[in-house]
């Protein structure tokens, strides 16, 4: 049976301890916290296997060399060295799980090429067994050379692909492709590759082909024309773009900082002017109030005054009450005259009482007019003490603007406008790298597009490769009413009459890590090539039962995922290695390779990286 293991995936660099995972010959479980590196563990191991490009977590830095041992179908261990950013993958002929300076055994493209054999591509399906293979291209009978990334996508599949609507089958959503996906699981199922026909394409298709060339030239050199010649390389722009993006996250860091005290200082000055209001209109209504009480106290004082008057008139009564005449009380005659003595003295009495009333009124009215005006005199003080205080915050907010906020500003602007220059040419540069593999593809194309249409899979072998998918469900505990069936004309998977696309995402990722499985089985089993592992990232960690706990209830309900993990210890042929955010079984732990990234500095393993890099300190377990 010819197939890979997997042995070891390691990080090195200079001045740096060793990122490691070591694989389990049966399987490995990588489970823990968010961002801690595990789907990084997936998106590696496709990169060493030929992917264009690994998308680098910062924890990476300082890192040159990735590592991936490999134990070929005839016992022999090899290395696969790569750097972060690199397009050619170093072989060494022994398993090397440092930094290494020393010369590689072997120097491999990681792209695939049927001209060459020196392709990391070619040398693996040698080794399996499938190297010259062909593949349908078209319904017309085109064929072409197998590649090692025409097989990747049926047994490494990362969380996106998981709950991803395209078939399992297929790579991607769009019509491009599909032929050549759905006969690399033909070649898998049936354990042969498509016919070689022996023609050549017809001059009518080699001028398709010749057409197609100087279109893409032509494209090339517009896009080429439209690069800044003095933005440097595509190196040089990726690293201008990481600067960038630092000192975006630097002056986004100040510009909270200074915005917050900006905010502060016109919260106060908002405060402020809410007090000056509130002096203004209770100055406004003293003012007031002294006004009315200078009315009352004219009022009092008009009072006193016509009280003494009265007095006055009653002193001068006693005088005119000697003479003869008119009386000035009554008008009587002098004959007619009697004493009026009760009368004026009642009434002397009388103006005495309310001048003394009068007075003391007048006196509480000036204590009172006395205590507002102090009132009035404080207000102005207050009134005086914000209207200093505005001013002097109006000053702060004036300098925070001028001195802090505008430039912070205008240097985000400007590197806004760097970081939207920098990524167009980087959009630039992968355009014309994406046209030049498409007119490299032409070039070198050794397909065969005028033969006969390529057979489908015997109905047989189909049905045989349904069981095992529906054994695989069968022993995960998961539904299959109605069966399960593989349309290789569509390359969905169906569940009685309902499609994987139907499904829910918990739902699609468990039928797609099924086929994967299944797919991965069938091939040991019946002594097929095939690459001998499966990597599973997320498999059933969306999964719910029907009619188990929501996921709210945050839990796996049932036994589904304990089933997975323990089936694929003890039933599964091949290699595993499972990527989950949950626990793996309380089981699982003592028979297979497990891992626990966390998050937490003093846990088992902080993540994949180590949250000291340092060499010297203790390696984590």
């Amino acid at each position: 049976m010819a197939s890979l293991t997997l042995l070891h995936l390691t990080f090195a660099g200079e001045g740096r301890s060793n990122a490691q995972i070591a694989f389990d010959p049966q399987l490995t479980v990588v489970y823990g916290a968010s961002d801690s590196g595990k789907s990084f563990v997936t998106d590696s191991l496709d990169y060493m296997l030929g992917a264009r490009k690994l998308n680098v977590i910062p924890e990476a830095e300082g890192y040159s060399q990735i590592l991936l041992g490999l134990a070929l179908p005839d016992g022999s261990i090899i290395t696969l060295m790569r750097g972060l950013n690199s397009p050619q993958i170093k072989v060494f002929n022994e398993d090397i799980r440092t930094l290494t300076y020393r010369a590689a055994d072997l120097s491999l493209s990681a792209q695939h090429s049927p001209r060459s054999s020196k392709n990391l591509s070619r040398y693996l399906l040698e080794r399996i067994g499938l190297d010259g293979a062909l593949i349908s291209t078209n319904a017309t009978g085109g064929t072409k050379l197998l590649s090692l990334r025409d097989l990747l996508h049926l047994c490494l599949v990362n969380e996106t692909r998981m709950i991803s609507k395209v078939p399992p089958a297929l790579r991607t959503s769009g019509t491009s492709g599909q032929t050549a996906c759905r006969s690399a699981v033909k070649i898998l199922l049936t354990g042969r590759g498509e016919p070689a026909n022996g023609t050549r394409p017809t001059p009518g298709q080699r001028r398709v082909h010749k057409g197609k060339i100087v279109l893409l030239d032509d494209l090339v050199l517009a896009l080429q024309r439209q690069l800044d010649p003095t933005s440097g390389n595509q190196t040089e722009l990726t690293e201008r773009l990481r600067r960038i993006l630092e000192h975006q996250d630097t002056g986004a860091m100040s510009l909270r900082e200074v915005s917050a005290r900006h905010a502060q200082a016109a919260a106060r000055r908002a405060h402020l002017s809410v007090e000056i209001a509130q002096h203004t209109q209770r100055r406004a209504e003293i003012n007031d109030l002294l006004g009315r009480f200078e009315l009352l106290q004219r009022q009092y004082n008009s009072d006193l005054a016509r009280l003494t008057m009265v007095t006055e008139a009653n002193s001068l009564l006693a005088y005119f009450n000697g003479e003869q005449r008119d009386c000035v009380l009554c008008g009587a005659d002098p004959e007619h005259q009697r004493a009026h003595e009760d009368e004026t003295t009642a009434l002397h009495a009388a103006v005495e009482t309310e001048s003394t009333k009068t007075r003391q009124l007048l006196s509480d009215l000036h204590v009172t007019i006395e205590g507002i005006k102090e009132q009035r005199r404080e207000i102005a003080e207050q009134y005086r003490t914000s209207l200093a205080a505005t001013e002097t915050v109006d000053l702060v907010i004036a300098r925070i603007e001028q001195e802090e906020l505008q430039p912070l500003q205008n240097t985000a602007s400007e590197l806004m406008t760097a970081r939207s220059k920098v990524e167009r040419e980087l959009g630039l540069h992968t355009r014309i790298q994406e046209l030049e593999d498409v007119r490299a593809t032409l070039v070198a194309d050794g397909s065969q597009p005028s033969g006969s249409p390529s057979s489908s899979i015997p109905a047989g072998t189909v049905a045989e490769f349904d069981r095992a998918i529906a054994r695989a469900l069968q022993s995960w505990q998961v539904p299959t009413d109605g069966g399960v069936f593989y349309d290789q004309y569509t390359g969905e998977l169906f569940v009685g009459d309902r499609a994987r696309t139907a499904h829910g995402k918990g739902m699609r990722a468990v039928l797609h890590s099924a086929f994967v499985v299944a797919l991965a089985e069938y091939c040991l089993r019946k002594e097929h090539s095939h690459p001998g592992f499966v990597v599973l990232d997320s498999p059933v960690l969306n999964y719910r039962q029907p009619g188990g706990p929501s996921p709210e209830d945050g839990q796996v309900p049932d036994n589904v995922a304990d089933r997975f993990y323990q089936d694929l210890f003890d039933s599964f042929s091949g290699q595993a290695v499972v990527v989950e955010n949950g626990d793996p079984p309380a089981g699982i732990s003592g028979q297979a390779q497990v891992y626990m990234f966390s998050r937490d500095p003093g846990g088992q393993r902080f993540g994949f990286f180590p949250l000291n890099p340092d060499p010297d300190a203790a390696p984590q377990p």
